[in-house]
């Protein structure tokens, strides 16, 4: 995938990113336009450093509570391993430019840097993952860009034998992030298929404000009517989405 965007339009909705790098040797950080595939810091972002000498508290409330045991659950060798570091580097805040996703492109690049002067972990807050040093650069800097990496599919059990399909990282493309539900739990490939979709042509600019057509490999399609819920507030989302309710409103 390149970093294109031939679907963006300008809606005054703009990406939200929020790394923690753990382990930071050095506040000099060494980029390489060459090496890190970096244009320049993308504009709107923050770029902080922490250490617990001074900001002891403030760290411990960023791993702590339900986020450290969601962590602590998912990766404890590495969760302890990061939370026991002494300084920390931040991305955080607003692209202003998202025209393409050359800011993508520039934020991998630095957290690469990072990792390369010996930072050992990073956490994607958008998403609440968790990746090693290797898995970073395995993951996201060795490899070409691909929207599906950047965001998280959960699946969550409702009653009846269905089950509740959502996103969380959208917001990082500056666009909402996607929720079905009463999905019937031998469609859940289906769903999740349709979502990755969704996640594709959002990535590239889309934003869904009419019926459309969803299809599957299995050759089904599916024709949904999304309803966008502009709710920042929702903490499953910390996004704005669209809603579906599967066997109601997509056929």
């Amino acid at each position: 995938m390149s970093y294109e965007r031939p679907y963006y339009t300008d809606l005054n909705y703009h990406p939200f990113l929020y790394y923690i790098v753990f382990g930071v040797k050095s506040e000099e950080l060494q980029v390489s336009r060459e090496r890190h595939h970096v244009e320049g810091f993308p504009k709107g972002l923050d770029f902080v450093f922490f250490s617990k000498k001074k900001n002891d508290s403030y760290m411990q409330s960023l791993l702590g509570g339900t986020l450290g045991e969601i962590l602590d659950r998912k990766k404890h060798i590495l969760y302890e391993k990061v939370k026991n570091t002494d300084k920390w580097a931040v991305i955080r805040g607003e692209v202003q430019q998202d025209a393409d996703l050359g800011y993508m492109r520039d934020c991998i690049g630095f957290v690469q840097a990072l990792l390369d002067q010996g930072a050992v972990g990073v956490l994607d807050l958008q998403t609440i993952s968790l990746y090693s040093s290797e898995e970073w650069t395995e993951c996201f800097f060795e490899k070409e860009f691909c929207a599906y990496d950047h965001v998280t599919i959960l699946l969550s059990e409702m009653e009846g034998g269905l089950v509740w399909l959502h996103t969380r990282g959208m917001r990082k493309f500056g666009r909402p992030d996607v929720s079905i539900e009463n999905v019937p739990e031998n469609e859940t490939e289906d769903a999740a298929q349709a979502i990755n979709q969704m996640i594709y042509y959002g990535s590239i600019g889309t934003f869904f404000d009419r019926d459309m057509k969803l299809h599957t490999h299995s050759g089904r399609t599916y024709f949904a009517k999304p309803q966008f819920i502009n709710d920042f507030e929702n903490p499953d989302f910390n996004n704005s989405y669209y809603s579906f309710v599967w066997r109601e409103n997509i056929k």
